[in-house]
């Protein structure tokens, strides 16, 4: 018999579970592993290399489903306040746009400077409406040799979805049909994909919409609900399924052709999302049961520390890593792992200690940005708080 234990959420009360720090880390290490992973693709032990860059974009999808599970708690939870909608909007507010807008401002300085070529996607990116094509195709934003900003599609989806989901909670309120809305949004995500995939819709466009995308965030969402009523057994029942799911997951991009996009076919543009979604779903739930292995792999410091630190990472890896290897190909007149080859006599272990070099950089980066800039908007949430206070969830003893 195993000792009965709590599973402690998230809540409004600043209450804080350190192992989804551990699985924001994992999201944006696997997130850096396919931007920052540079090499071309050739048989044999590369393969390696190959796979873990292309299973790190999905990265995005587990940040998605831990996004839904946040926030969709914390606005269940404060139903009752008085101050369920400022407190919440003004809290996301200090959280997300000082560094989005600083960062925006920073490549408008820098125009002339980097050679970036706008083209009016800069209004796009100012509204978080660069995931729409309302203003131009969703795939064109290779601005310039330093100005790669396509990677910031999916705080769009986020911001749109932050948007209109506190409105969704407040006016259905019931958990139970919570949980329905949540289950028939996701299957009119999964049926959109479908819909737009037939109609020859570009795999882009499908793989940046809201609508499309939804489904991610929504099962995260549906998970913080089914454990605030009865459903504090689910945890512990997951790790086999969220296993079976990633090995299934491996093995579809294993067998797909490595030179083409999975997303092409019919599986990969419309079913292999949601495959995605309830494998990060498992994960998800088993990293919260505090007596799994899960919780305590995510715990673990150093994957803690890239998740209080990945928003930053996330938005300056890209300009940050071009930089840094634009400065060392200026110094050396070759790439990073171009002069580490013949060192190391190993053209993969060149890549990959370029990629750490990159990483710890991007860190640095993150890492200073939150500190010095960051921070002082963050300090300013003390006066946006909830009244409510943190839910513990009973767990059963494990039979």
């Amino acid at each position: 018999m195993r000792k009965k234990q709590s599973i402690e959420l998230p809540g409004p009360s600043h209450s804080h579970v350190p192992a989804l720090d551990g699985v924001r880390g994992l999201a944006i290490l696997m997130v850096l592993g396919a931007h920052l992973i540079n090499f071309n693709h050739k048989p044999g032990a590369s393969n390696i290399l190959w796979t873990i860059h292309e299973l790190g974009a999905t990265g995005v999808d587990l940040f998605f489903v831990l996004s839904g599970f946040l926030i969709t708690g914390i606005l269940y939870d404060t139903l009752q306040d008085r101050n369920y909608f400022s407190s919440f909007y003004m809290r996301r507010f200090l959280r997300i746009f000082p560094l989005y807008y600083g960062f925006l401002f920073l490549m408008l300085a820098l125009t002339h400077i980097i050679h970036i070529a706008w083209g009016g996607r800069q209004y796009a990116l100012l509204t978080y409406t660069q995931n729409t094509g309302i203003w131009f195709p969703v795939t064109t934003f290779h601005l310039g040799p330093f100005a790669e900003l396509g990677h910031l599609w999916s705080l769009a989806v986020e911001e749109q979805f932050y948007l209109a989901w506190p409105l969704v909670i407040f006016l259905v309120r019931k958990r139970s049909l919570l949980i329905g809305t949540t289950l028939a949004l996701t299957g009119t995500a999964v049926f959109l994909r479908i819909v737009l995939y037939l109609r020859g819709t570009s795999v882009d466009a499908i793989a940046t919409l809201t609508l499309c995308q939804m489904d991610t965030l929504l099962l995260g969402a549906c998970l913080a609900l089914i454990i605030r009523g009865n459903g504090a057994w689910i945890p512990r029942r997951c790790m086999t399924p969220f296993a079976l799911v990633a090995a299934a997951l491996v093995l579809i991009y294993k067998l797909s052709h490595a030179d083409t996009d999975p997303r092409t076919y019919f599986y990969g543009g419309t079913f292999n999302y949601l495959v995605i979604a309830l494998g990060f779903l498992a994960l998800l739930a088993a990293a919260i049961d505090p007596a799994s292995v899960a919780n305590r792999i995510f715990s673990w410091p150093v994957l803690k520390r890239f998740g209080k630190y990945s928003y930053g990472i996330y938005v300056l890896h890209i300009l940050v890593s071009n930089l840094f290897m634009m400065l060392t190909e200026k110094v050396f007149g070759i790439s990073l792992r171009n002069l580490l080859t013949p060192w190391l006599h190993s053209r993969i272990l060149a890549v990959l200690v370029e990629f750490c070099v990159n990483t710890a950089v991007v860190f640095l980066a993150a890492y200073t940005s939150y500190n010095l800039y960051e921070v002082h908007f963050l300090r300013l949430k003390r006066y946006f708080g909830y009244g409510s206070r943190q839910k513990k969830i009973p767990a059963p003893v494990a039979q």
